[in-house]
This record gives C-alpha cells, sequence and structure tokens, in this order.
C-alpha cells in the first residue's frame, strides 16, 4: 500500500494526512509529488487491502542530495508490520508459480513477462465454448472451436489448475493452510481407481512419543519423519489399495541385527574398543527397509487377490517411455536421516498418473561415508483397462570407494554432468546407475 507522498507504510497501520506531515516535517528530505489532484488525495490516506488492482504501485523514493543518515527506527517500514514490498514480491512469485503450471504459447509467455501487473490473477477453470450469438456472428468470421472428448477421469481436488484447451489437471496445487497439508486425489477409468496423495509437516514431538510408545518396537527414529504422507492406490471395484506410507516403512526396519552384522561408521575402531558393549543396540541404526508397499485387500478370495511372486513378468518400458501426457504427479519424502554427519538415509516415494497408467517408485537410498552405498528400489505399474498390477523390487549395493572411484573419473570427463565427485555422491539417481544389481524380485495381480 501506498501513502499519497509515495512513502511506504506497513500493513494494518491507518494513516491520516497529519501522520504524514508528521513524517515530512522529521525527516525534512522527502518531495511531494506535484499534481491537480494531490489536494484532494491527501487529505486521508487510505489503506490497501493485499488484492489490490493492477494500476497500484508501490516504490521508495531515492533521496540523492541528503548528506546525512536518517536512522532505521525512523523509517516507516521499520515499524511493526508487514513491509508491503515483501507482499508485493510474494505476490509476484505465487503468480509467477501459477504461470508456470499452465501450457502458454509463445505469445502468452512473451506478453506474461513483459505486463507490468503484479496483480495475481487466478487460472480460469476450463469451459466448453459457448454457440456464439447472431449479432456476434455476423460480427465475427472466426468458428468457434469444437468441444474437447470427454475425459475419463475425474479431479478431486477445486485447487488442481485446469488445461486451458482440453481441461485436464496439469498438476496437484498446494493450499496455504496452517499446518500446510496438500491432499489431491482423482479418479480415473470410469471411476473404478483412485489414486490420492497427501503432504504434511514433520511429526511433532507427541506424535513421536505416540509411536515409540504404541506403534514400534525401537526408540531411536530418525530426524525427520514425514508421519502423515502418503502415496494410495485404490481400486473402487474389487475393494484393492496400495500405499506407501512412513510407519509401516520404519516397522520393517530390522531390530536383531547381530553386532557383527551391523555397519560401522569409518571410525568405530578407534572408540568401539572404549564403550560398554553391552549399551549397544542391536538394531539397524541405518534404517534400512526393504518397504515395497502396505497392500489391502477386503473381500473373498484373499490369497488370490494379493500379487503373487512371478519373476519372469517384465515392466512395459515401451509403454512408459512414452510421451503421455501427465494428469497427476507427486513426489514425497517419506523419512530421512544424515547419520550423525556420517552419509545420508531417505526414503523418498513419487507417481505419475497417465490416462491409461501409471507408476509409483519408491525408493531407499543409504550412503555411509567411506563405508557403503545401498538403494532398495519398488516400482508399481498398473495398466487402467488390463487392471493388471506388476510391483517390481531391486537391491543395488557396493563400497563406497568404488562409487566414489567412478565419481572421480567421471568428473574428470568435459562432458560430465558432475565436475565434483562428491556432489555425485550425494545424487541417488546417478549412483545406483553405477552400483551392481544384488536381487530382483516382480509380482503380478490380476483383478
Amino acid at each position: 500500500m501506498s501513502s499519497p507522498n509515495n512513502t511506504t507504510i506497513p500493513l494494518g497501520t491507518p494513516t491520516t494526512n497529519n501522520d504524514v506531515n508528521s513524517n515530512d516535517n522529521k525527516n525534512n528530505k522527502d518531495t511531494l509529488n506535484s499534481s491537480s489532484s494531490s489536494s484532494s488525495s491527501s487529505s486521508t490516506a487510505t489503506a490497501t487491502s493485499p488484492r489490490s488492482s493492477s494500476s497500484s504501485r508501490f516504490s521508495i523514493r531515492n533521496h540523492t542530495t541528503t548528506t546525512t543518515t536518517t536512522s532505521s527506527s525512523s523509517l516507516p517500514f521499520s515499524s511493526r508490520g508487514i513491509n508491503t514490498l515483501q507482499i508485493n514480491s510474494a505476490r509476484q512469485m505465487h503468480a509467477r508459480t501459477i504461470r508456470a503450471r499452465q501450457p502458454q504459447t509463445a505469445t502468452n509467455i512473451q506478453s506474461s513477462f513483459s505486463s507490468s501487473s503484479t496483480t495475481f490473477q487466478p487460472p480460469k477453470r476450463f469451459l466448453p465454448p459457448s454457440k456464439p450469438s447472431s449479432s456476434s456472428s455476423s460480427s465475427s468470421s472466426s468458428s468457434p472451436l469444437p468441444p474437447p472428448p470427454p475425459s475419463k477421469h475425474v479431479c478431486n481436488n477445486p485447487n488442481n489448475p485446469s488445461c486451458s484447451n482440453c481441461g485436464s489437471i496439469i498438476i496437484p496445487a498446494p493450499v496455504a493452510t496452517l499446518p500446510i497439508i496438500d491432499n489431491p486425489s482423482m479418479l480415473i477409468n470410469n471411476n473404478e481407481w483412485k489414486i490420492s496423495s497427501k503432504k504434511g509437516t514433520i511429526l511433532n514431538a507427541q506424535e513421536i512419543d505416540h509411536w515409540i510408545t504404541n506403534e514400534l518396537s525401537f526408540d531411536t527414529l530418525p530426524e525427520m519423519i514425514f508421519g502423515n504422507n502418503f502415496i494410495k492406490l485404490e481400486n473402487l471395484k474389487h475393494n484393492w489399495s496400495l500405499s506407501f506410507n512412513a510407519l509401516d516403512s520404519l516397522k520393517m526396519v530390522n531390530t536383531n541385527t547381530e553386532i557383527k552384522d551391523i555397519i560401522k561408521v569409518s571410525y568405530s575402531d578407534k572408540w568401539v574398543d572404549h564403550v560398554n558393549r553391552n549399551s549397544m543396540k542391536n538394531f539397524d541404526w541405518t534404517y534400512s527397509t526393504k518397504y515395497k508397499g502396505t497392500e489391502i485387500f477386503n473381500g473373498e478370495n484373499l490369497e488370490k487377490k494379493k500379487l503373487q511372486l512371478d519373476n519372469d513378468v517384465q515392466l512395459p518400458m515401451d509403454k512408459l517411455s512414452r510421451l503421455d501426457k501427465i494428469l497427476f504427479f507427486d513426489d514425497m519424502i517419506l523419512f530421512e536421516d544424515e547419520l550423525a554427519d556420517n552419509g545420508i538415509s531417505v526414503l523418498n516415494v513419487k507417481i505419475r498418473v497417465m490416462e491409461e497408467r501409471l507408476l509409483i517408485l519408491s525408493r531407499f537410498f543409504l550412503r555411509v561415508d567411506n563405508v557403503i552405498c545401498r538403494i532398495y528400489e519398488t516400482r508399481v505399474y498398473v495398466e487402467f483397462n488390463d487392471n493388471l498390477i506388476i510391483r517390481e523390487f531391486k537391491e543395488f549395493q557396493d563400497d563406497y570407494k568404488n562409487i566414489l572411484d567412478k565419481a572421480i573419473r567421471q568428473s574428470m570427463n568435459k562432458k560430465s554432468t558432475y565436475k565434483d565427485s562428491k556432489a555425485a555422491m550425494r545424487d541417488s539417481n546417478w549412483v545406483v546407475q553405477n552400483m551392481p544389481l544384488i536381487n530382483r524380485e516382480c509380482e503380478s495381480l490380476r483383478l
């Protein structure tokens, strides 16, 4: 918001003409804009709401002729409240984020960058083209566009932006709530399949205590647990579902590991003889979990409606490599731990849904510096029309030094993506491509 003398004023602070005059007398440096309408507009300064029109401008006048420095306490924007410049910057950033979600032509992109308007305009929902009236049809020679074909999917989140051409959902849009929670979902293939996900904050102290007391068999949890996050796939017709969440993944951490089999940090030999071995816990402190998802089926023939081992099945990479339109995408972390600055242990899940199929990737990435690298991957493929589910599980593992040597050799290549070998070691996508496959299992189910 801006007062008549272009002085920036915090939100929530009503300003009168006396306040403006007192500021002018105190600073004795500002110059009022001279215009015919200044006398009428300076009688009362009205606070502008955050959703101001596009003609609003926020500025701070630079004083080049001053020889003394005014204290920060006398500046109006240093008082309590939110500075309008910060609000304006946040509004611009949010508007750019919304524009990035919408497909635009080259003309629209150029006009969006050249436009000086800072007011956010929400994305317009898709509406079928209406028939022109007789008056408009006579004046316009352009014919209306044909209506798009009916979509196979239904979006259950009104905050998701739509494609301006076909009306399909582009990507789940976050909702500004406290705490920040986003829970998009959609129905597909004649409402037979439902895909949903949820993102939230990390667990608080009360929730962690509840997990330790009632849910888990060990009391040392990862540093960051996103216990409310999940990705869920449901077949509503057959009452079958598969979900990925943090609690079930941590339940699969080995708590009866032999002391000799526990992974140790590189400098453990220097202090292991000086500690009481009876005080050492026999659970896997790296939180390695071979979690493949939580499968639930409610109905008859329980055993026939579960994923069955079938190692001869392969994922149809030809279909997954097609450039199909993505209707739904989400990517989230379930838990993460830096292993007391000795590496990283993180479980990540992502999903992408197309018109005829979907793919879920769950990846556990472990790196213990100077010791070991390990990756567990679970891919779930679903063909909607055939009600076919394929789940593939892979294990990768190698010594840290072997992976690091590959990273160093590749960093010397001028065409390499990573010029720093340690940066490559932090990228799970690069690491998994340079690790040997230890084990592969595949399961399938046709509902």
